[in-house]
Protein backbone atom coordinates (compact mmCIF):
# COMPACT_ATOMS: atom_id res chain seq x y z
CA UNK A 1 0.00 0.00 0.00
CA UNK A 2 1.76 3.69 -1.06
CA UNK A 3 1.89 6.23 1.66
CA UNK A 4 -0.96 8.68 2.27
CA UNK A 5 0.98 11.17 1.27
CA UNK A 6 1.96 9.38 -2.76
CA UNK A 7 -2.04 8.42 -2.48
CA UNK A 8 -3.02 12.05 -2.62
CA UNK A 9 -0.30 13.01 -4.61
CA UNK A 10 -1.41 10.51 -7.45
CA UNK A 11 -5.71 10.75 -6.65
CA UNK A 12 -4.77 14.72 -7.71
CA UNK A 13 -2.92 13.74 -10.90
CA UNK A 14 -5.48 11.53 -12.24
CA UNK A 15 -8.19 14.03 -11.70
CA UNK A 16 -6.45 16.79 -13.40
CA UNK A 17 -5.39 14.72 -16.14
CA UNK A 18 -9.40 14.44 -16.34
CA UNK A 19 -10.85 17.48 -15.83
CA UNK A 20 -11.08 19.29 -19.15
CA UNK A 21 -8.82 21.98 -19.68
CA UNK A 22 -10.04 25.59 -19.53
CA UNK A 23 -10.93 26.70 -22.95
CA UNK A 24 -8.72 29.26 -24.63
CA UNK A 25 -10.34 32.53 -25.46
CA UNK A 26 -10.78 32.91 -29.26
CA UNK A 27 -9.50 36.01 -30.89
CA UNK A 28 -11.53 38.67 -31.74
CA UNK A 29 -12.68 39.03 -34.84
CA UNK A 30 -13.99 42.05 -37.28
CA UNK A 31 -16.20 44.38 -36.36
CA UNK A 32 -18.71 45.25 -38.36
CA UNK A 33 -20.69 48.66 -38.65
CA UNK A 34 -23.36 49.73 -40.94
CA UNK A 35 -23.40 53.24 -41.97
CA UNK A 36 -24.81 56.24 -44.17
CA UNK A 37 -23.66 59.05 -45.52
CA UNK A 38 -24.07 61.79 -47.65
CA UNK A 39 -22.53 62.13 -51.01
CA UNK A 40 -23.91 64.98 -52.93
CA UNK A 41 -27.67 64.62 -53.30
CA UNK A 42 -27.99 61.12 -52.40
CA UNK A 43 -27.52 58.96 -49.04
CA UNK A 44 -25.43 56.13 -49.51
CA UNK A 45 -25.65 52.58 -47.54
CA UNK A 46 -22.44 50.51 -46.36
CA UNK A 47 -20.69 48.90 -43.57
CA UNK A 48 -17.45 49.94 -42.22
CA UNK A 49 -15.38 46.50 -41.15
CA UNK A 50 -12.98 46.90 -38.83
CA UNK A 51 -10.31 45.43 -36.74
CA UNK A 52 -10.54 44.56 -33.10
CA UNK A 53 -8.98 47.51 -31.15
CA UNK A 54 -8.05 49.48 -34.41
CA UNK A 55 -5.66 51.71 -34.79
CA UNK A 56 -4.40 52.82 -38.30
CA UNK A 57 -4.63 52.86 -41.74
CA UNK A 58 -8.16 52.53 -43.56
CA UNK A 59 -9.31 51.77 -47.12
CA UNK A 60 -12.41 52.69 -49.21
CA UNK A 61 -13.60 49.79 -51.42
CA UNK A 62 -15.10 50.97 -54.86
CA UNK A 63 -16.21 47.91 -57.00
CA UNK A 64 -16.01 47.18 -60.42
CA UNK A 65 -18.60 47.89 -63.38
CA UNK A 66 -20.53 44.59 -62.81
CA UNK A 67 -21.19 45.03 -59.06
CA UNK A 68 -23.81 47.42 -57.24
CA UNK A 69 -23.75 45.60 -53.65
CA UNK A 70 -21.82 45.86 -51.01
CA UNK A 71 -21.34 42.37 -50.03
CA UNK A 72 -19.66 41.85 -53.35
CA UNK A 73 -16.30 42.96 -51.48
CA UNK A 74 -17.42 41.71 -48.08
CA UNK A 75 -14.29 39.06 -48.60
CA UNK A 76 -11.75 41.89 -49.22
CA UNK A 77 -12.73 43.64 -46.62
CA UNK A 78 -12.40 41.03 -44.10
CA UNK A 79 -9.28 40.49 -45.80
CA UNK A 80 -8.04 44.23 -44.87
CA UNK A 81 -9.60 44.19 -41.20
CA UNK A 82 -7.69 41.09 -40.36
CA UNK A 83 -4.29 42.33 -41.71
CA UNK A 84 -5.58 45.68 -38.90
CA UNK A 85 -6.83 47.75 -42.04
CA UNK A 86 -10.24 49.41 -41.54
CA UNK A 87 -12.24 49.07 -44.89
CA UNK A 88 -15.60 50.65 -45.82
CA UNK A 89 -18.11 48.97 -48.60
CA UNK A 90 -20.72 50.50 -50.05
CA UNK A 91 -23.74 49.91 -52.14
CA UNK A 92 -23.67 52.58 -55.27
CA UNK A 93 -25.71 55.22 -55.24
CA UNK A 94 -29.70 54.55 -56.36
CA UNK A 95 -29.68 54.85 -59.81
CA UNK A 96 -26.44 53.74 -60.84
CA UNK A 97 -26.06 52.99 -64.76
CA UNK A 98 -23.27 51.36 -66.22
CA UNK A 99 -24.08 53.61 -69.70
CA UNK A 100 -24.86 56.61 -67.80
CA UNK A 101 -22.93 56.80 -64.85
CA UNK A 102 -19.60 59.04 -64.81
CA UNK A 103 -16.48 58.09 -62.99
CA UNK A 104 -16.82 61.58 -61.76
CA UNK A 105 -20.07 60.35 -60.27
CA UNK A 106 -18.23 57.37 -59.21
CA UNK A 107 -15.35 59.59 -57.80
CA UNK A 108 -17.21 61.41 -55.96
CA UNK A 109 -18.89 58.88 -53.77
CA UNK A 110 -15.72 57.11 -52.84
CA UNK A 111 -14.38 60.83 -51.30
CA UNK A 112 -17.76 60.40 -49.31
CA UNK A 113 -16.17 57.41 -48.12
CA UNK A 114 -12.81 58.95 -47.30
CA UNK A 115 -14.67 61.63 -45.37
CA UNK A 116 -16.79 59.41 -43.49
CA UNK A 117 -13.06 57.46 -42.58
CA UNK A 118 -11.17 60.24 -41.42
CA UNK A 119 -13.61 60.83 -38.61
CA UNK A 120 -13.90 57.97 -37.75
CA UNK A 121 -12.32 56.15 -33.76
CA UNK A 122 -9.55 54.07 -34.73
CA UNK A 123 -8.56 55.16 -37.79
CA UNK A 124 -5.59 57.27 -38.48
CA UNK A 125 -7.09 59.97 -40.98
CA UNK A 126 -3.57 60.48 -42.75
CA UNK A 127 -3.78 56.90 -43.33
CA UNK A 128 -7.06 56.68 -45.82
CA UNK A 129 -7.01 55.33 -48.96
CA UNK A 130 -9.03 53.99 -52.30
CA UNK A 131 -9.30 50.52 -53.18
CA UNK A 132 -11.05 50.23 -57.13
CA UNK A 133 -11.30 46.89 -58.68
CA UNK A 134 -11.85 46.80 -62.72
CA UNK A 135 -13.68 49.65 -63.08
CA UNK A 136 -13.19 51.01 -59.55
CA UNK A 137 -9.39 51.12 -61.31
CA UNK A 138 -10.61 53.80 -63.07
CA UNK A 139 -12.45 55.39 -60.30
CA UNK A 140 -10.14 55.65 -57.76
CA UNK A 141 -6.83 57.61 -59.47
CA UNK A 142 -9.55 60.17 -60.72
CA UNK A 143 -10.89 60.27 -57.14
CA UNK A 144 -6.98 60.91 -55.92
CA UNK A 145 -6.32 63.58 -58.28
CA UNK A 146 -9.28 65.35 -57.13
CA UNK A 147 -8.45 65.52 -53.15
CA UNK A 148 -5.58 65.46 -50.92
CA UNK A 149 -7.82 63.51 -48.25
CA UNK A 150 -6.55 60.40 -49.77
CA UNK A 151 -3.60 58.63 -48.53
CA UNK A 152 -2.47 56.08 -50.88
CA UNK A 153 -4.10 54.34 -54.37
CA UNK A 154 -4.28 50.73 -54.98
CA UNK A 155 -5.82 50.10 -58.13
CA UNK A 156 -6.52 46.39 -58.73
CA UNK A 157 -6.64 44.60 -62.35
CA UNK A 158 -7.67 48.29 -63.38
CA UNK A 159 -7.13 49.37 -67.29
CA UNK A 160 -4.85 51.56 -68.53
CA UNK A 161 -7.07 52.09 -71.61
CA UNK A 162 -10.94 53.39 -72.42
CA UNK A 163 -13.61 51.67 -71.52
CA UNK A 164 -14.30 50.74 -75.23
CA UNK A 165 -11.40 49.51 -76.02
CA UNK A 166 -11.26 47.71 -72.90
CA UNK A 167 -14.40 45.90 -73.91
CA UNK A 168 -13.48 45.11 -77.10
CA UNK A 169 -10.31 43.72 -76.00
CA UNK A 170 -12.40 41.54 -73.60
CA UNK A 171 -14.93 39.84 -75.82
CA UNK A 172 -11.82 39.02 -78.69
CA UNK A 173 -9.65 37.50 -75.95
CA UNK A 174 -13.35 35.33 -74.61
CA UNK A 175 -14.60 34.50 -78.43
CA UNK A 176 -10.96 33.63 -79.30
CA UNK A 177 -11.03 31.48 -76.18
CA UNK A 178 -14.18 29.81 -77.19
CA UNK A 179 -13.36 28.99 -80.80
CA UNK A 180 -15.25 31.41 -82.71
CA UNK A 181 -14.23 31.81 -85.92
CA UNK A 182 -12.15 35.16 -86.00
CA UNK A 183 -14.44 36.01 -89.16
CA UNK A 184 -17.19 36.19 -86.70
CA UNK A 185 -15.17 38.09 -83.76
CA UNK A 186 -15.92 41.36 -85.22
CA UNK A 187 -19.40 40.96 -85.97
CA UNK A 188 -19.92 39.14 -82.86
CA UNK A 189 -17.92 41.30 -80.10
CA UNK A 190 -16.99 44.64 -81.50
CA UNK A 191 -20.07 45.71 -83.67
CA UNK A 192 -22.26 46.32 -80.73
CA UNK A 193 -20.17 47.75 -78.76
CA UNK A 194 -18.68 50.21 -81.06
CA UNK A 195 -22.22 51.96 -81.85
CA UNK A 196 -22.89 52.04 -77.84
CA UNK A 197 -19.52 54.05 -77.79
CA UNK A 198 -20.39 56.39 -80.86
CA UNK A 199 -23.49 56.68 -79.32
CA UNK A 200 -22.77 57.70 -75.79
CA UNK A 201 -24.25 54.51 -74.10
CA UNK A 202 -20.47 53.04 -73.59
CA UNK A 203 -20.04 54.52 -70.02
CA UNK A 204 -17.70 57.47 -69.33
CA UNK A 205 -16.02 57.01 -73.47
CA UNK A 206 -14.64 60.29 -72.64
CA UNK A 207 -12.74 59.33 -69.95
CA UNK A 208 -8.99 58.88 -70.64
CA UNK A 209 -6.78 56.96 -67.78
CA UNK A 210 -3.68 57.58 -68.86
CA UNK A 211 -3.93 61.20 -68.61
CA UNK A 212 -5.70 60.97 -64.95
CA UNK A 213 -2.61 58.86 -63.80
CA UNK A 214 -0.60 61.68 -64.56
CA UNK A 215 -2.07 63.86 -61.77
CA UNK A 216 -1.70 61.42 -59.29
CA UNK A 217 0.78 62.08 -56.84
CA UNK A 218 0.08 59.83 -53.63
CA UNK A 219 1.58 56.70 -53.45
CA UNK A 220 -0.26 54.09 -56.23
CA UNK A 221 -0.01 50.00 -55.50
CA UNK A 222 -1.01 48.65 -58.94
CA UNK A 223 -1.72 44.91 -59.12
CA UNK A 224 -2.21 43.18 -62.32
CA UNK A 225 -3.61 39.39 -62.81
CA UNK A 226 -1.38 37.40 -64.82
CA UNK A 227 -4.44 35.82 -66.64
CA UNK A 228 -6.43 38.90 -66.36
CA UNK A 229 -9.08 38.23 -69.65
CA UNK A 230 -11.29 41.29 -69.09
CA UNK A 231 -8.62 44.09 -68.65
CA UNK A 232 -5.11 43.97 -71.01
CA UNK A 233 -2.81 43.40 -68.23
CA UNK A 234 0.68 44.11 -70.09
CA UNK A 235 -0.80 47.06 -71.72
CA UNK A 236 -2.48 48.43 -68.94
CA UNK A 237 1.06 47.75 -66.47
CA UNK A 238 3.09 50.01 -69.03
CA UNK A 239 0.49 52.18 -69.66
CA UNK A 240 0.40 52.49 -65.82
CA UNK A 241 4.12 53.29 -65.27
CA UNK A 242 4.67 55.90 -68.18
CA UNK A 243 1.74 57.67 -67.35
CA UNK A 244 2.87 57.66 -63.57
CA UNK A 245 6.52 58.80 -64.73
CA UNK A 246 5.23 61.54 -66.55
CA UNK A 247 3.34 63.08 -63.74
CA UNK A 248 6.33 62.50 -61.80
CA UNK A 249 4.61 60.18 -59.34
CA UNK A 250 8.10 58.18 -57.20
CA UNK A 251 5.99 56.64 -54.89
CA UNK A 252 4.27 53.33 -57.20
CA UNK A 253 4.32 49.45 -57.03
CA UNK A 254 3.16 47.47 -59.92
CA UNK A 255 3.46 44.14 -59.25
CA UNK A 256 1.86 41.23 -61.55
CA UNK A 257 0.40 38.48 -59.29
CA UNK A 258 0.95 34.95 -60.80
CA UNK A 259 -1.86 32.67 -61.31
CA UNK A 260 -4.69 35.23 -61.38
CA UNK A 261 -7.62 35.97 -62.86
CA UNK A 262 -9.78 39.17 -63.46
CA UNK A 263 -11.24 38.87 -60.20
CA UNK A 264 -7.95 37.65 -58.48
CA UNK A 265 -8.91 34.28 -57.50
CA UNK A 266 -6.89 31.47 -58.67
CA UNK A 267 -6.50 30.46 -62.14
CA UNK A 268 -4.44 28.87 -64.49
CA UNK A 269 -5.60 30.42 -67.79
CA UNK A 270 -8.38 33.33 -66.35
CA UNK A 271 -10.94 31.51 -68.24
CA UNK A 272 -12.38 29.64 -65.04
CA UNK A 273 -15.48 30.50 -63.21
CA UNK A 274 -14.35 32.96 -60.46
CA UNK A 275 -15.11 30.75 -57.21
CA UNK A 276 -11.84 30.02 -56.44
CA UNK A 277 -9.72 31.05 -53.12
CA UNK A 278 -7.57 34.29 -54.10
CA UNK A 279 -4.09 34.02 -55.81
CA UNK A 280 -1.59 32.92 -53.20
CA UNK A 281 0.69 36.15 -52.35
CA UNK A 282 -2.62 38.68 -53.47
CA UNK A 283 -3.82 39.46 -50.54
CA UNK A 284 -0.74 39.78 -48.31
CA UNK A 285 0.86 42.05 -51.39
CA UNK A 286 -1.93 44.26 -50.75
CA UNK A 287 -2.09 44.24 -46.71
CA UNK A 288 1.65 44.24 -46.36
CA UNK A 289 2.09 47.23 -48.90
CA UNK A 290 -0.46 49.45 -47.03
CA UNK A 291 0.78 48.64 -43.65
CA UNK A 292 4.47 49.57 -44.32
CA UNK A 293 3.56 52.95 -45.96
CA UNK A 294 3.54 54.00 -41.92
CA UNK A 295 7.31 53.98 -42.48
CA UNK A 296 6.97 55.99 -45.11
CA UNK A 297 6.27 55.79 -49.17
CA UNK A 298 7.85 53.09 -51.25
CA UNK A 299 10.48 53.91 -54.15
CA UNK A 300 8.80 53.69 -57.62
CA UNK A 301 8.93 49.75 -58.84
CA UNK A 302 7.68 47.88 -61.30
CA UNK A 303 7.46 44.23 -62.72
CA UNK A 304 7.97 43.11 -66.31
CA UNK A 305 4.50 43.22 -67.97
CA UNK A 306 2.51 39.98 -68.32
CA UNK A 307 2.09 37.94 -71.43
CA UNK A 308 -1.87 39.21 -73.11
CA UNK A 309 -3.15 36.31 -75.33
CA UNK A 310 -4.13 39.25 -77.71
CA UNK A 311 -2.82 43.09 -78.35
CA UNK A 312 -5.73 45.33 -78.45
CA UNK A 313 -6.70 47.84 -80.85
CA UNK A 314 -7.67 51.18 -81.18
CA UNK A 315 -11.59 51.58 -81.46
CA UNK A 316 -12.84 52.12 -85.06
CA UNK A 317 -14.72 54.71 -86.06
CA UNK A 318 -18.17 53.89 -87.71
CA UNK A 319 -18.50 54.05 -91.35
CA UNK A 320 -21.51 55.77 -92.56
CA UNK A 321 -23.48 52.36 -93.15
CA UNK A 322 -22.81 51.69 -89.35
CA UNK A 323 -24.92 54.32 -87.72
CA UNK A 324 -26.90 53.54 -84.89
CA UNK A 325 -29.63 54.92 -85.97
CA UNK A 326 -29.64 53.56 -90.00
CA UNK A 327 -29.39 50.30 -88.03
CA UNK A 328 -32.17 50.90 -86.04
CA UNK A 329 -34.79 52.20 -88.42
CA UNK A 330 -33.70 49.17 -90.44
CA UNK A 331 -34.96 46.85 -87.28
CA UNK A 332 -38.06 48.73 -87.05
CA UNK A 333 -38.71 49.02 -90.84
CA UNK A 334 -37.90 45.42 -90.85
CA UNK A 335 -40.11 44.24 -87.96
CA UNK A 336 -43.08 45.97 -89.18
CA UNK A 337 -42.86 44.82 -92.88
CA UNK A 338 -42.72 40.77 -91.19
CA UNK A 339 -45.28 41.94 -89.01
CA UNK A 340 -47.72 43.48 -91.29
CA UNK A 341 -48.44 40.02 -93.32
CA UNK A 342 -49.51 38.12 -90.11
CA UNK A 343 -51.74 40.83 -88.85
CA UNK A 344 -53.34 41.34 -91.98
CA UNK A 345 -54.22 37.73 -92.49
CA UNK A 346 -55.81 37.85 -89.15
CA UNK A 347 -58.63 41.30 -90.10
CA UNK A 348 -58.80 39.58 -93.07
CA UNK A 349 -59.84 36.29 -91.52
CA UNK A 350 -62.07 37.98 -89.01
CA UNK A 351 -63.77 40.29 -91.71
CA UNK A 352 -64.47 36.48 -93.88
CA UNK A 353 -62.07 37.48 -96.67
CA UNK A 354 -59.92 33.96 -97.44
CA UNK A 355 -57.98 34.32 -101.02
CA UNK A 356 -55.36 31.43 -100.47
CA UNK A 357 -52.45 31.93 -103.05
CA UNK A 358 -49.60 29.60 -103.92
CA UNK A 359 -47.15 31.41 -101.44
CA UNK A 360 -49.21 31.47 -98.30
CA UNK A 361 -46.69 29.06 -96.46
CA UNK A 362 -43.28 30.70 -97.95
CA UNK A 363 -44.56 33.99 -96.78
CA UNK A 364 -45.84 32.81 -93.19
CA UNK A 365 -42.30 31.35 -93.41
CA UNK A 366 -40.74 34.57 -94.08
CA UNK A 367 -42.61 36.69 -91.50
CA UNK A 368 -42.00 34.13 -88.52
CA UNK A 369 -38.83 33.49 -89.66
CA UNK A 370 -37.70 36.96 -90.08
CA UNK A 371 -39.13 38.14 -86.66
CA UNK A 372 -37.67 35.43 -85.05
CA UNK A 373 -33.95 35.79 -86.41
CA UNK A 374 -34.43 39.52 -86.05
CA UNK A 375 -35.28 40.06 -82.70
CA UNK A 376 -33.17 36.48 -81.68
CA UNK A 377 -29.83 38.04 -83.02
CA UNK A 378 -30.11 41.59 -81.46
CA UNK A 379 -30.68 39.64 -78.02
CA UNK A 380 -27.43 37.45 -78.24
CA UNK A 381 -25.53 40.26 -79.49
CA UNK A 382 -26.35 42.68 -76.54
CA UNK A 383 -25.93 39.77 -73.80
CA UNK A 384 -22.60 39.44 -75.55
CA UNK A 385 -22.08 42.96 -74.61
CA UNK A 386 -23.75 42.55 -71.16
CA UNK A 387 -21.49 39.48 -70.16
CA UNK A 388 -18.61 40.81 -71.78
CA UNK A 389 -18.96 38.22 -74.17
CA UNK A 390 -17.70 35.66 -70.95
CA UNK A 391 -21.18 33.57 -71.01
CA UNK A 392 -19.27 32.22 -74.44
CA UNK A 393 -17.27 28.76 -73.52
CA UNK A 394 -17.73 26.95 -76.71
CA UNK A 395 -18.12 26.83 -80.02
CA UNK A 396 -19.76 24.79 -82.91
CA UNK A 397 -17.73 24.81 -86.71
CA UNK A 398 -16.26 28.22 -85.01
CA UNK A 399 -19.51 30.11 -83.84
CA UNK A 400 -21.49 29.69 -80.78
CA UNK A 401 -24.33 27.54 -81.08
CA UNK A 402 -27.05 30.18 -80.65
CA UNK A 403 -25.24 31.82 -83.29
CA UNK A 404 -24.96 28.72 -85.92
CA UNK A 405 -28.60 28.23 -85.24
CA UNK A 406 -29.72 31.85 -85.85
CA UNK A 407 -27.59 31.43 -89.39
CA UNK A 408 -30.07 28.37 -90.49
CA UNK A 409 -32.79 30.71 -89.86
CA UNK A 410 -31.17 33.04 -91.61
CA UNK A 411 -30.37 31.42 -94.71
CA UNK A 412 -34.19 30.34 -94.64
CA UNK A 413 -35.40 33.45 -94.72
CA UNK A 414 -33.23 34.46 -97.93
CA UNK A 415 -34.19 31.65 -99.30
CA UNK A 416 -38.22 32.04 -98.39
CA UNK A 417 -37.79 35.72 -99.82
CA UNK A 418 -36.02 34.43 -103.37
CA UNK A 419 -39.61 31.92 -104.01
CA UNK A 420 -41.98 34.59 -102.92
CA UNK A 421 -39.99 36.95 -105.74
CA UNK A 422 -40.46 33.52 -107.44
CA UNK A 423 -44.14 33.28 -107.00
CA UNK A 424 -44.75 36.90 -108.71
CA UNK A 425 -44.95 35.18 -111.99
CA UNK A 426 -47.50 33.13 -111.54
CA UNK A 427 -49.68 35.62 -109.63
CA UNK A 428 -49.37 39.59 -109.28
CA UNK A 429 -47.89 40.38 -105.86
CA UNK A 430 -50.41 41.86 -103.28
CA UNK A 431 -49.46 45.08 -101.45
CA UNK A 432 -49.26 42.90 -98.40
CA UNK A 433 -46.95 40.52 -100.20
CA UNK A 434 -45.13 42.90 -101.41
CA UNK A 435 -44.28 44.71 -97.97
CA UNK A 436 -43.46 41.09 -96.61
CA UNK A 437 -40.65 41.09 -99.60
CA UNK A 438 -39.35 44.24 -98.88
CA UNK A 439 -38.32 43.20 -95.72
CA UNK A 440 -36.93 40.56 -96.64
CA UNK A 441 -34.54 42.71 -99.24
CA UNK A 442 -34.03 45.02 -96.13
CA UNK A 443 -33.10 41.87 -94.17
CA UNK A 444 -30.02 40.91 -96.58
CA UNK A 445 -27.53 43.69 -96.01
CA UNK A 446 -28.37 43.58 -92.34
CA UNK A 447 -27.38 39.90 -92.20
CA UNK A 448 -24.53 40.34 -94.19
CA UNK A 449 -23.08 43.01 -91.51
CA UNK A 450 -24.04 41.08 -88.54
CA UNK A 451 -22.00 37.73 -89.67
CA UNK A 452 -25.60 35.93 -90.14
CA UNK A 453 -24.60 34.92 -93.47
CA UNK A 454 -20.41 34.57 -92.81
CA UNK A 455 -19.06 30.86 -93.60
Amino acid sequence: MLPAHKSAVLILAVASALLPLPATAEPAGPTTTDVTFASGDHTLHGTVIAPPDANGPAVVIVAGAGSTHRDDYRREAEAFARAGITALIYDKAPGYSRATSTFGDLADDALAGVRLLRTRPGVDPSLVGLWGHSQGGWVVPLAASRSNDVAFVVTVAASGMDAARTQLWSNHAHLAHAGVNTRLIGPLGHNVSRMLDAAGLFGDTAYDPATTLTGVDQPLLGVFAQHDRSTAPGESLTTFRQSLDQGGNTHYTLRVVPNADHNMRRSTNGFDDGTADFAPGYVDLMTSWINDLAAGPPHASADAPPDQPVHSEPVTPLAWHESPWLHTIGVILMLLAFLAYPVAAAVRRLRGRRSPTPVRWLARCLAVGGIATVLGALTYLFSIVQSGATDVRSSVLGRPLPWLLLQLTAVGVLVATALVIAGWRRQRPTPRLAVLTAGGVVFLPWAAYWGLLTV
